[in-house]
């Protein structure tokens, strides 16, 4: 898990986005992005620490995709145009990301989004992702 993290953060490095990583937050304080000042907000203190790299990829989408506001993550908030193009967005960072580090070649996403805690309603989206990467 830490090697994905690294790279999450490289890649925020080469796209000029500050992250703060901190453990001083409460277990169920959302980590959050301020997509204005390039900054996001990851709370490596979350009570479920599989769902860390996702969650710092979504909200790096959200600094991606130009959002507006301050954002806090939601496992639940796909209804909302904003938080479903974040996690578009943060799949497309994520996945060649594991891709890379783990030399995974697709036939089964079951294990990534249980490894990552990725919803169940966001299934097609990693296939097709997945898909995409792999034949990119």
């Amino acid at each position: 898990m830490d090697v994905i993290i690294v790279n999450l953060m490289k890649y925020a490095y080469d796209h000029k986005i500050t992250v703060i990583l901190t453990s001083h937050f409460d277990s169920h304080t959302p980590s959050a992005s301020r997509p204005d000042t390039k900054t996001i907000v990851v709370n490596t203190n979350w009570h479920e620490e599989k769902e860390i790299p996702f969650q710092m990829a979504h909200e790096l989408g959200h600094v991606v995709n130009g959002d507006e506001g301050t954002l806090y993550y939601s496992s639940f908030s796909n209804k909302s145009k904003y938080e479903r193009a974040a996690n578009m967005t943060g799949l497309d960072i994520l996945i060649p990301i594991y891709v890379d580090v783990t030399g995974y070649t697709f036939n089964n996403v079951s294990p990534f989004m249980e490894q990552f805690g990725i919803p169940s309603y966001l299934l097609n989206a990693v296939i097709s992702r997945f898909k995409k990467c792999i034949s990119d």
